[in-house]
């Protein structure tokens, strides 16, 4: 049996899917990121996990999904590098979409919380979360979701799925889904979802009282899934790809080319990575370090595969060494870089050509509607606190306490620092006008540490007072003795009660409290009616001590509706800063894309870069890994983690360019 009807058959066994899908994957990515492959991105991790655990464990409007040929209505998978496909039963499809898409019941929310469904472009069902990027698909069309539709109101509930922005208590609810999840469990409910074929469907209530366990989802021959340089990808993917900021430098090109050889190179490929070694952020830092076959060095370790070079500063040179790593490499790669060296020009001799520019939220959100559902009265404490941070009546200070609060603003300084300057020698009592004149911004005063949580305070305070006593009875000589030895213990008292420097205690603030709604009661009343004004506002400024802060349970009651930009206009935007490049190999590449941007958008987005004789557009996700990585690559070798899953997402897309591109020039 050939290594190719092997693996199919295998990946049929954790899936279920059927053989021309099982067939088209192997096909495209062989062996190169596992034969099964799990998600490595936190965003579509928990939402896979999310949707399995809510079909194990349903509201109680909905019932057990109890189906005993197949794993919760899931019939197969079809999990992809950067993708994951859902076949439900047939004949259980209304039932699964019932369990799956989220409605109202008369005590709370049934279905996945905040999953919003549309068709996407094949007429499948394109389910993701609310305000992130994670999405599955699934194979149903308008039709089946509009009897599921129909079902959800003849049974009493609303519908939600088509909402555009949350719905009440949708985001309460999702929040106490996923803090419900062991860290350890969201990998195992989002790799169970991925292996439905492994699923033990004989008896009902199948996970709804424990989560998937290792064992269960290992499957017949788990070694056999591993990554591994097997397939199509390795040896018949050619071609040289630039990697080449679209406007300005500074857009992670160095980073994006780093990670994209890396993933292109542990799936098998043999790559050779051409950089500025005179640019801080070159990978290419160790130029030593060169093997017997000419300019090359090693770039990873682990990754023999892959192999740098420095760009000489000559053109003709530089050309002589991308036509060198062409006979001897399978991909190319060329950071044309933006140092003391630039090679834009490079670009000309690339089959594709990465234009990296960083994501920008404008250019794919026209507006923002922000649409208030709070009741009036909570309207009104919020249009409240902002009359209070605009009006806020005078404290009217003794000197006294200015002195005290100036000497708790310092010592907290103080602890923070646990030393001053040379220059200053001490506190700067400047501070005092700007106490006295309410300057001094909260942002600016340091917190100190809980009574309970440092011992060493009441020591610190002694030595503080010892620090500035000559100080403080220089320059205020009669408040001084008097001052210094009541602050210790006004200290203590008021950090033991939680209060920040400055910060009023409470019978203070409540009478500023009063004393603004004094001030702005003709127009309140005239705003929001005597009746609304006379039962709410007391709350206001007197809540009761221990509760939650007036306006924070009423928080998922706002809505912000984000508004797309038109795909036209957005295309317009993205190919405007590319007119220098050959646009008929363009595949723009945005870095650092946050969640808000719709699926749907970047589809229509990419099908329009398309129709214009570009190659489209790949995106790489905000991840906080890029603010921390480091040019010396150690781990490289090693895959897993969301950065690697990004740049083999990234991967994926530059190969299927480069197959793509060899597949029209052999027509």
């Amino acid at each position: 049996m050939s290594t190719e009807r092997r693996a199919v058959r295998l990946r049929r066994n954790y899936t279920g899917e059927g053989q021309q899908a099982a067939l088209s994957f192997f096909r495209r990515h062989g062996m190169h990121f596992g034969l099964v492959p799990d998600t490595h991105d936190p965003q579509q991790q928990v939402f896979e996990a999310a949707v399995l655990r809510t079909l194990a464990r349903p509201h109680p409007a909905l019932g057990p999904l109890h189906t005993p040929d197949a794993m919760l209505a899931v019939a197969a998978a079809s999990p992809g590098v950067e993708s994951l496909v859902l076949w439900p039963q047939p004949d259980h499809l209304t039932d699964f979409l019932l369990h799956l898409l989220p409605t109202r019941a008369a005590d709370g929310i049934a279905g996945v919380p905040a999953l919003r469904a549309a068709t996407g472009p094949y007429k499948d069902l394109v389910v993701r979360l609310l305000g992130r990027s994670a999405q599955i698909t699934v194979r149903a069309t308008g039709a089946d979701v509009e009897r599921a539709r129909t079902a959800a109101r003849e049974a009493g509930r609303e519908p939600l799925w088509d909402q555009k922005a949350a719905a009440v208590g949708e985001r309460r609810s999702w929040d106490a889904l996923v803090d419900s999840f062991t860290p350890d469990e969201i990998a195992l409910w989002s790799r169970a979802l991925r292996r439905p074929a492994l699923a033990d469907t004989s008896a009902p209530g199948l996970w709804a009282r424990r989560a998937p366990s290792t064992a269960e989802l290992a499957g017949p021959k788990p070694q056999q899934l591993l990554p591994r340089p097997v397939g199509p990808l390795a040896g018949s993917v050619r071609g040289t790809v630039a990697v080449t900021p679209a406007a300005h430098g500074g857009v992670g090109c160095s980073t994006v080319a780093l990670q994209l050889a890396a993933a292109l190179a542990r799936g098998g490929a043999r790559v050779a990575l051409l950089a500025d070694a005179h640019d801080p952020n070159s990978p290419l830092g160790r130029q030593d370090e060169r093997d017997d076959s000419g300019p090359w060095q090693p770039v990873a370790a682990g990754l023999p595969t892959l192999r740098g070079a420095a760009l000489p500063e000559s053109r003709q040179e530089a050309r002589d060494l991308v036509s060198l790593a062409r006979a001897q490499a399978d991909v190319v790669l060329i950071d044309t870089g933006n140092g003391a060296y630039p090679h834009q020009h490079l670009v000309q001799e690339a089959d594709l050509v990465l234009a990296v520019t960083r994501y920008d939220r404008r250019h794919w959100i026209a507006d923002t509607e922000i649409v208030d559902r709070r009741p009036e009265h909570v309207q009104m404490w919020a249009w409240l606190d902002q009359q209070y941070l605009q009006r806020r009546p005078r404290r009217e200070l003794s000197p006294e306490r200015l002195l005290l609060d100036f000497l708790d603003v310092a010592f907290a300084d103080w602890v923070f620092q646990r030393t001053w300057d040379d220059e200053a020698a001490g506190p700067d009592w400047e501070l005092l006008a700007e106490l006295e004149e309410e300057e001094l911004e909260a942002g600016d005063i340091e917190t100190l540490p809980a009574e309970d949580e440092e011992a060493a305070l009441d020591q610190w305070r002694t030595e503080f007072l010892a620090a500035v006593d000559a100080e403080g009875a220089r320059r205020h000589p009669g408040l001084w003795p008097e001052v210094s030895a009541a602050w210790p213990a006004r200290n203590r008292r008021r950090n033991r009660a939680g209060l920040l420097p400055t910060q009023p205690e409470a019978a203070e603030q409540e009478a500023r409290c009063w004393a603004l709604l004094d001030l702005v009661e003709a127009e309140a009343v005239a705003r929001w009616g005597a009746d609304l004004w006379r039962d709410h506002r007391r709350q206001w400024a007197a809540p009761d001590a221990g509760d939650l802060p007036l306006l924070k349970p009423y928080e998922d009651l706002i809505e912000h509706i984000n508004i797309p930009r038109p795909a036209p206009d957005v295309a317009d935007i993205l190919l405007r800063p590319v007119h220098q490049l050959p646009t008929d190999r363009v595949l723009v590449t945005l870095n650092r894309v946050r969640g808000d941007i719709e699926p749907q958008q970047l589809v229509d987005v990419d099908r329009i870069l398309r129709e214009r004789r570009a190659r489209g557009a790949a995106f790489v996700p905000y991840l906080s890994e890029l603010a921390e990585f480091s040019p010396d690559p150690s781990a490289l070798a090693h895959g897993g983690g969301p950065l690697d899953a990004a740049a083999s997402r990234l991967a994926v897309a530059v190969t299927d360019q480069l197959t793509a591109g060899r597949s029209a020039g052999a027509h």
